[in-house]
């Protein structure tokens, strides 16, 4: 393989025999790989080893850091980058599928029967072994399991509308200590119509977060209203098609805090909340058994 990273793979040759090993198989590695703490790169442990790799017996497989401007682990093969992690830890992640995932670099093809697999001296602070997001007609319930934590604040959750731009919507306490699998969940009460991205952004007690892998989970439109003036100044015109049921109106901010509820008739109507703070708030509307919710935007 071309030694093409320009990181220097001599820093690696003074190598000092400590009890820390990392072990990585999987993918395109026959057998496991035994990688020996070598030296610190920015303050953090680099890692170093050999073994077979694409079929090539010998070749030198490293972990390190690569600081700014990409601060990423990365692993690589005879120098050459092939999996990065961006999870800011202190030692490098373990694997994890739903936080802090090691994935492939772009233009590089280490694949094979089985997952890659990192263990040995690194960090795990929440082993998670599932993470769903279910929709219903007018919210998403998520739901996510550990295996293990470790020093484990909690998650707070986010949501996108774009899978680039997120938005918290909630905090969710974890147990810090676990060994056995423990169950959360939180409930988006107001997604928007179309594709909901969600993922977790987990806390240590140390301050320092890793994020989750994305999930999402699709809104059907069922709307019986339309909103105009949106955003806007705080004055907005909400027409509701004609029913004989009488609606139930609640507004809250963007902390759940309710600012208004109201019961009405069909027909147009002014929801006012010029006299609070720009922000994001919510108007949810129920009818019968129906309930959808849309985003308002004051500026």
């Amino acid at each position: 393989m071309k030694k093409i990273y320009l990181l220097s793979i001599a820093l690696f040759i003074c190598a000092v025999s400590i009890s820390q090993t990392i072990v990585i198989g999987g993918q395109c590695i026959t057998n496991a790989v035994t990688l020996t703490y070598a030296t610190d790169i920015e303050g953090r442990p680099a890692y170093v080893g050999s073994g077979t790799v694409l079929g090539m017996t010998g070749t030198e497989v490293s972990l390190f850091w690569i600081g700014a401007p990409d601060n990423l682990w990365v692993i690589a093969f005879d120098g050459q980058p092939y999996f990065q992690n961006p999870c800011n830890t202190p030692i490098p992640p373990g694997v994890s599928p739903f936080i802090c995932p090691w994935v492939p670099v772009v233009g590089q093809s280490c694949t094979g029967a089985g997952p890659l697999t990192v263990t040995g001296a690194v960090v795990l602070p929440v082993s998670f072994t599932a993470f769903t997001a279910t929709a219903t007609a007018t919210s998403v319930a998520l739901q996510w399991t550990t295996s293990q934590e470790s020093n484990n604040r909690g998650f707070t959750v986010q949501r996108s509308a774009d899978g680039v731009s997120w938005t918290d919507l909630g905090f969710v306490a974890g147990a810090v200590n676990a060994s056995t699998p423990t169950n959360y969940s939180y409930t988006d009460k107001f997604p928007g119509t179309g594709i909901n991205f969600y993922r977790l952004r987990q806390h240590d007690i140390d301050g320092r977060t890793s994020l989750s892998a994305v999930v999402t989970a699709t809104i059907v439109s069922n709307k019986f209203f339309t909103v105009s003036d949106n955003p806007g100044n705080g004055i907005y015109k909400l027409n509701m098609a004609s029913s004989l049921e009488v609606l139930q109106l609640l507004i809250t901010d963007a902390s759940g805090k309710v600012l208004l509820t109201k019961r009405t008739a069909a027909g147009n109507q002014v929801i006012d909340i010029s006299n609070h703070a720009p922000g994001v708030y919510w108007l949810m509307i129920k009818k019968g058994t129906t309930q959808t919710g849309l985003k308002l935007i004051k500026l």
